[in-house]
């Protein structure tokens, strides 16, 4: 490197100060190549060097003033890249990003002749990538202008990975643009396009010469990407998307042939895969995708009706949950992109505005009765039930949304999406009922499929009515009525979140049970069901997991019962759950923050009524909240925590360790640390932790 050295001092692009740094940090890389094991990452990092000192040497000859004849100064470092890529692909051949990094340094640079020995060798190891023979395909054809190369490299390809899908579409993209090119080329030259009048070219109109010329309008107009498509389809010949792919590379181009390419495309989609739903979504796709830009709503609505004409056709052909995915997914399709289009555009003209109303309108209307000829035909699946609900809330029509959650439920009894979607509009519309001063009143039939009784809620009422005529309110008044209800709603909720949660599968009730609780306790219901169902399902199951699971459940359900009925409500649950298969580590969690909140406020309540009002008054007030647990008590339950999850809940040993530290016991902190690292499967994460915490080393606290 002495004479590249020197070029760049005499040209004055470094100092010999800087020259001698360069020496340096170069030897240091080198010493880092010698290591026993070499890695990737010191390759790396001595490019990453010498593109910045190229950077430098640009930008101090732009500066500097420095010109003339270009050197060896000029090209040594960017060789020296060259040189360094070399031996890194030497060393790790089978890395593919190390190749892609030299190949894009190659382009950058324009280096043509290293981009080919590059491509080469690439290419001989790794001759199963496709984005490989691609690359360099594309790289002969836009660089080099060799269309017969970039053909012949395809080919190659081709034969190497023959069911490589991105390669085929990357083949007719090749052919496609190479006869637009070929096109462009005889429009410049004077020379007839390659339409059907080519023939004119030729005075003699001779046979030979007759063929000669269709022959070059069948190339010019994309006969050669169509044997492509044909020997595509002969290798994957099993994919819808793989062949709508092809139209999706014909859709931006414009040339006589395009229309014979989609036709063949379509026929083929129709003859090879006959009733299958994305196949009839391909075809019917095809009446949209025709319209030209900036259509009018007119053309856009018939072109939609249409499509949706397809769609029904292949419906009655061959009826399935997956057809009627494919007809609602158009529809809605169609009708978002129309809400873009008026969202977008600036006044519209009175007959336009009319236009897209009248669209949305027959979008609307022909998506709600596709729901319901599925509902009919028993044709809808989970998937496309809450999409119903979902589609009908959006248009305003929460009762009839919620009518069709209870035919989900009923069809589906099984389904946590549709339970959870049920109750939460029930517990939605009866809130807004009550707060427009309406009175809540199930069906008999929805009470009775929900375990409840409408005689008894009769009963309940008519007596409600009776005291509140004594105490002054006189019976049947809306206040009257909307009082009753809403205690007659609390338990139909209730009843509701209880049977759900019955027929629902366990190993897929955890989003529900949380569903409910959060409705149960945002309503003001009773949670005393769903602690004595929660207790049922402890004791079926085995333990519960670190995270999540029926721990998460209990962890929200503690919450809950804290909040609505203080620190014992809590407690009477997590007693019963104590005894039996621990449902998880967040309730455990969630009971410790619950019970050291509960005596950090109960020990700053005494302090403050001792001020106060004497020992009395903050003895009396923590009696009234509930007595902490003792010191013994709460340890127990934080060994009974460690017992079950100390092997895998690291947040668990801090907490204990914290809750030690805040009572001024450094010793028992030391003791909590130890025992950890012996329980915990993995503990550095524990150890880290600990040192970020508390700032000490464990033999200090030892």
């Amino acid at each position: 490197m002495v004479p590249e050295l020197e070029a760049l001092e005499a040209r004055g692009y470094f100092s010999r100060g800087e020259i001698k740094a360069v020496v340096q940090r170069r030897q240091d890389f080198e010493y880092a190549f010698k290591r026993m094991a070499a890695r990737r990452e010191d390759y790396l990092r001595y490019i990453e060097y010498e593109l910045r000192l190229e950077e430098l040497r640009r930008a101090r000859r732009s500066t500097r003033g420095i010109s003339g004849k270009q050197g060896l100064a000029e090209f040594c470092i960017v060789r020296r890249v060259h040189f360094i890529y070399e031996r890194a692909t030497r060393k790790f051949r089978g890395d593919l990003d190390m190749w892609g990094r030299w190949l894009r340094f190659c382009q950058a640079t324009k280096s043509s002749r290293q981009m080919s020995r590059v491509l080469t060798k690439a290419l001989q190891l790794h001759s199963g990538c496709a984005a490989l023979w691609t690359y360099a395909a594309a790289w002969e054809f836009e660089s080099n202008q060799n269309a017969a190369a970039a053909r012949a490299l395809m080919q190659r390809g081709l034969r190497m990975c023959k069911h490589a899908p991105s390669l085929w579409h990357e083949y007719f993209r090749l052919e496609l643009l190479y006869a637009l090119r070929l096109r462009e080329r005889r429009r410049v030259l004077g020379i007839a396009a390659g339409d059907d009048d080519v023939g004119k070219e030729n005075g003699d109109g001779d046979d030979g010469a007759d063929e000669s010329a269709a022959a070059v309008a069948a190339v010019l107009n994309g006969a050669v990407a169509g044997v492509v498509y044909r020997s595509a389809v002969a290798a994957v010949p099993g994919s819808v998307p793989f062949r709508a792919k092809f139209l999706q590379m014909l859709a931006p181009l414009d040339f006589p042939g395009k229309a014979g390419l989609e036709d063949a495309i379509y026929d083929s989609v129709a003859r090879d895969f006959g009733n299958a739903p994305e196949a009839w979504e391909l075809r019917a796709a095809r009446h949209v995708l025709a319209l030209p830009a900036g259509a009018p709503t007119a053309a856009r609505l018939a072109a939609c009706r249409a499509a949706v004409g397809v769609l029904e056709q292949g419906l009655r052909a061959a009826p399935s949950p997956a057809m009627v995915a494919a007809l609602l997914r158009f529809l809605q399709q169609q009708a978002a992109e129309l809400d873009v289009a008026a969202g977008t555009a600036a006044a519209p003209p009175a007959g336009e505005a009319r236009n897209v109303a009248e669209a949305a309108g027959w979008l609307r209307l022909r998506t709600q009765e596709a729901f319901e000829e599925a509902e009919a035909d028993a044709l809808l699946t989970e998937e496309l039930r809450l999409q119903s609900c979902a589609f009908l809330l959006h248009h305003g029509e929460a009762h009839a949304a919620l009518g069709a959650a209870r035919a989900g439920c009923a069809a589906l009894p099984q389904s946590a999406a549709l339970w959870q979607q049920r109750l939460v509009m029930e517990a939605v519309l009866a809130a807004d009922q009550l707060a427009e001063g309406g009175i809540d009143a199930a069906p008999a039939a929805d009470q009775q499929q929900q375990g409840g009784s409408s005689d008894s809620d009769s009963e309940d009422e008519v007596e409600g009515l009776h005291r509140g005529g004594r105490g002054g309110a006189l019976p049947g008044t809306a206040a009257a009525d909307t009082r009753l209800s809403s205690a007659a709603t609390r338990r139909r909720l209730e009843a509701l979140a209880l049977q759900a949660l019955r027929a629902v599968p366990a190993a897929d009730a955890v989003p529900l049970w949380l569903a409910a609780i959060s409705v149960l306790a945002g309503g003001g219901c009773s949670l005393r069901g769903l602690s004595q169902l929660l207790v049922e399902a402890a004791l079926r199951q085995s333990k519960g997991p670190v995270e999540g699971g029926l721990g998460a459940v209990a962890a929200a359900l503690l919450a809950a019962l804290h909040g609505s009925g203080g620190i014992e409500a809590a407690r009477s649950l997590y007693r019963a759950l104590l005894p039996l298969p621990p449902p998880g580590g967040d309730f455990f969690r969630a009971l410790l923050q619950l019970e050291v909140q509960h005596a950090a406020t109960a020990a700053a309540g005494g302090k403050a009524g001792s001020k106060a009002g004497g020992r009395a008054g903050g003895t009396a007030a923590v009696a009234a909240a509930g007595a902490p647990l003792s010191l013994r008590q709460l340890q127990d339950l934080f060994e009974a925590a460690a017992d079950a999850y100390g092997a895998s809940d690291v947040q668990l040993w801090l907490t204990y360790a914290e809750w030690h530290a805040t009572a001024g016991r450094p010793e028992d902190v030391a003791a909590v640390y130890w025992k950890a690292r012996k329980s915990l499967a993995a503990p550095e994460a524990f150890e880290t932790a600990y040192q970020l915490r508390f700032k000490l080393a464990p033999t200090a606290l030892a």
